[in-house]
């Protein structure tokens, strides 16, 4: 496969993607609306344009473009790619769109003879930049195509062909699903601890080495809310209340098929937070930042 690649967004996650693959030997051109991103992806060795269609427009041949942005501005920006595709070319969508919209896109790129790849990225910042797990859908033939630029963007074994275009969007809500549940039970379970710790003199530093390491429920969201608590005056710094994310339509989506309960609890664990900030509140916010930069600053 020809390393060369077209990225639109280069917020936090295309920032780091993008990194990434320029030290795998990448030629990545790429474009966000922000000129501050922009400038920061150009110290990455990214070769960054003013505009969506001089930066599709500087790659030879058969395209392959990476978009990295925000659910809601797919349709848009795919309004503003297609004048400058041709058939055959590939479209990528690695962020955190519902997987109907992402089916119907690429009944509309079939059309014009394109493929539509969805990818479910996870990891945050810290994997995209130094290897994620990816949830990619789409057709076996072209899949198997790109498997090159997928393993180069993956952690060891991180790359799953999940199915079909759709079904690479789908695994990744629901894997968003089980990270609310578990985000949940992390921060209620912490905050219970704490809530002890005058009358056992719980020490909550060796509570968490003995949570991150060897424990059935370490993970990498036990290490960053760890990190979070050495860091001194970290959790002091961060609101109680955790603010819609961009996923929260599509946990409530999945509540209403009525066989995730657990998920129905965190979902209306973090909207509680919103009316009554709350300790849990904080920790959930302190892991959201730790993966993600998601901070929510006490005002």
């Amino acid at each position: 496969m020809h390393k060369e690649i077209i990225f639109i967004g280069l917020g936090r996650m295309g920032n780091a993607m993008t990194a990434h693959l320029v030290e795998e030997g990448y030629k990545v051109h790429g474009y966000d609306l922000n000129p501050e991103m922009r400038e920061l992806a150009s110290h990455n060795d990214v070769t960054v344009y003013d505009s969506i269609s001089d930066t599709i427009k500087a790659m030879p041949g058969q395209k392959t473009v990476w978009l990295m942005i925000p659910a809601q501005f797919v349709d848009s920006t795919l309004t503003d790619i297609y004048p400058h595709l041709q058939p055959e070319d590939i479209i990528i969508d690695g962020g955190n769109s519902f997987y109907k919209h992402t089916i119907s896109r690429a009944v509309a790129a079939a059309e014009k003879n394109i493929t539509y790849i969805d990818c479910g990225t996870s990891g945050g910042v810290d994997g995209a930049r130094n290897g994620a797990s990816l949830m990619v859908g789409g057709p076996s033939a072209v899949v198997s195509r790109l498997e090159p630029l997928f393993t180069s963007l993956a952690t060891k074994n991180g790359f799953g062909h999940v199915g079909q275009t759709g079904a690479g969007h789908y695994v990744k809500m629901v894997h968003n699903g089980i990270e609310y549940g578990m985000m949940g039970a992390i921060a209620e379970g912490l905050n219970f601890v704490e809530s002890h710790e005058p009358e056992l003199e719980v020490n909550v530093a060796e509570v968490l080495k003995a949570y991150q390491h060897g424990s059935i429920i370490s993970s990498s969201l036990m290490n960053w809310l760890g990190e979070a608590y050495s860091e001194q005056g970290y959790l002091q710094s961060i609101a109680g209340e955790v603010p819609v994310g961009e996923t929260e339509q599509e946990m409530e989506y999945i509540t209403k098929q009525g066989q995730s309960p657990v998920l129905e609890a965190a979902v209306n664990q973090r909207k509680a937070t919103r009316s009554s900030s709350s300790r849990t509140g904080t920790l959930i916010s302190a892991m959201r930042n730790m993966f993600g930069g998601h901070k929510t600053i006490k005002k």
